[in-house]
């Protein structure tokens, strides 16, 4: 119940940064953590964590020797995540995700293997969605995914221009329903 709280504090104080009045179900998270092979990934990247339903998620699959690295813009959730998820696997910076490839680079890593995105893109200025976008592709290796969930059917048409492939599936056991867009690096076109 305190996480729900402190969503909605946070978007009560910045609805146009956030996608959601609460914070995302099982269903959707399961959705969203089974497009990753973490036989695999070893260095995956969360854009937009919030209290940290994905991050928490990503830690239990995640191997001993893997690591996530979360980035967000709201100083809150940072804060949260950094006090709330003590795991020595887990970098949290409060950073722009138009960085994604930049933050991956200062982090010493070779890339990433998965990117999970909960950032609300229909609610940003189009050339910083795109700006997003094309950093996690630039950030992603030759086998990487990139897994965005969204509330709008609105993002396809800006994944198959940076990604050249998605597929989608909608999760309707969510508050408000959701979709779910999954593109693959080296997957010809759909």
């Amino acid at each position: 119940m305190q996480s729900r709280l402190r969503f909605l504090k946070q978007w009560v104080r910045n609805p146009r940064e956030i996608g959601s009045v609460t914070p995302s179900s099982r269903f959707l998270t399961r959705e969203v953590v089974d497009q990753i092979d973490f036989t695999r990934a070893r260095h995956v990247a969360e854009l937009g964590p919030g209290t940290g339903v994905f991050t928490q998620a990503i830690l239990d699959r995640l191997a001993p020797d893997g690591r996530l690295l979360a980035v967000d813009t709201n100083a809150g959730f940072v804060e949260h995540l950094r006090r709330e998820i003590r795991d020595p696997r887990l970098q949290v910076l409060e950073a722009s995700a138009e960085r994604l490839d930049a933050l991956v680079a200062e982090a010493g890593w070779p890339g990433v293997d998965a990117i999970v995105s909960g950032i609300p893109y229909s609610l940003l200025p189009r050339p910083v969605a795109r700006g997003i976008l094309q950093a996690s592709r630039r950030a992603l290796g030759d086998q990487g995914v990139f897994v965005g969930y969204q509330y709008s059917r609105m993002l396809r048409p800006q994944l198959l221009d940076v990604f050249g492939n998605v597929h989608y599936r909608s999760v309707l056991l969510n508050l408000p329903p959701a979709f779910v867009y999954t593109c693959r690096v080296g997957t010809p076109s759909r």
